[in-house]
């Protein structure tokens, strides 16, 4: 299931990797220019994401008190935590993704994935099942939030990677 957004979340991850690397423990915790997120929320928000997709698709929450720290509608500004590193936050991402898209690429229980995905965010959009969700958030939503860490990355001061 899922070849095209399969495709497109291994190549963002590469680069998420590369715009990671750049990121300091120093910055983790400071609102960015132009967007206002901490980078520690935009890793523990997409870290969540996963694992909230990876439970709509039967498995379950590795870091179940983040869900309210950085789930959908939580607030975007993290105060100093020395229980969160960018080592932490960055690994929860690559591991979350890449036990979501295992779980995409196996998962085959059609009345699983045409159900309601049941996030009130999204009521009345065109996302409707939980295929749509796994989609999203293989690909826009987790490009979306890509972005707002490249800015991080660029602000202080690197060039741009393409």
């Amino acid at each position: 299931m899922f070849p095209r957004e399969l495709a497109i979340n291994e190549f963002q991850l590469e680069y998420f990797t590369k715009v990671v690397s750049d990121l300091s423990e120093a910055t983790l915790f400071q609102p960015a220019d132009g967007h206002g997120h901490t980078p520690a929320w935009v890793l523990g928000h997409l870290a969540i994401c996963a694992e909230l997709g990876q439970q709509m698709l039967g498995g379950s929450l590795t870091h179940l008190d983040w869900k309210e720290r950085f789930g959908p509608r939580s607030v975007d500004t993290v105060t100093k935590d020395d229980t969160l590193s960018l080592e932490l936050l960055a690994a929860a991402v690559v591991d979350g993704y890449r036990d979501l898209r295992q779980l995409a690429r196996t998962t085959t229980d059609e009345s699983l994935l045409t159900r309601p995905h049941g996030s009130p965010s999204l009521t009345g959009t065109p996302i409707v099942s939980t295929a749509d969700m796994i989609a999203l958030l293989l690909t826009n939503h987790f490009a979306f939030h890509l972005s707002q860490l490249s800015s991080c990355r660029r602000s202080a001061g690197y060039d741009p990677l393409f």
